[in-house]
């Protein structure tokens, strides 16, 4: 049988899940990023300096960017790469925590931990895909499935149910 791309689909309470774990993401990473920008001696002591200047401004910009990533594959609904910029931001959250422990500043370890689960968790769900979708159809009926739509309702690429064919 062949499969469209959409069988795989995530379930929809695990891509609403990213989508709110992207969302929440960028809003705090966001705000670290332009408040480090406006004012880095606010962030750490010794903040005001050049070189904490332009460290901020760095990774501000790369921030900016994987955050942006992140919201626009969450709005065009792209879960693979979704899943991975989930799993890449998790993994950044967890280097944050060694920073955080390495520097004995538990709110630097325990926020960043905080967030790494939440967002390793969510690319975990969103991995998993829909078991409705990827059961194997019931051969024993005599209705034929095809995996093209071919007219608009109720079947499109988020549904689980199969599309019967004539």
């Amino acid at each position: 049988m062949i499969r469209s791309p959409y069988d795989l689909a995530p379930s929809r309470p695990a891509r609403v899940f990213a989508v709110i774990v992207a969302v929440a993401t960028t809003l705090g990473a966001g705000y670290f990023a332009v408040f480090g920008l406006v004012d880095p001696g606010g962030l750490v002591p010794g903040g005001d300096a050049s070189a904490a200047r332009a460290y901020a401004t760095m990774m501000a910009a790369r921030g900016i960017v994987l955050l942006g990533a992140l919201l626009l594959f969450a709005i065009l609904r792209s879960w693979r790469p979704l899943r991975l910029l989930l799993v890449i931001n998790g993994v950044v959250q967890l280097a944050d925590a060694v920073s955080g422990v390495a520097r004995h500043h538990a709110a630097n370890a325990v926020g960043p931990v905080g967030f790494a689960v939440v967002l390793l968790g969510a690319a975990v769900w969103l991995g998993r895909g829909d078991a409705s979708v990827m059961a194997p159809p019931n051969t024993s009926s005599s209705a034929k499935t095809s995996s093209f739509p071919d007219s608009i309702g109720s079947s499109g690429p988020f549904s689980s149910d199969p599309i019967p064919t004539e």
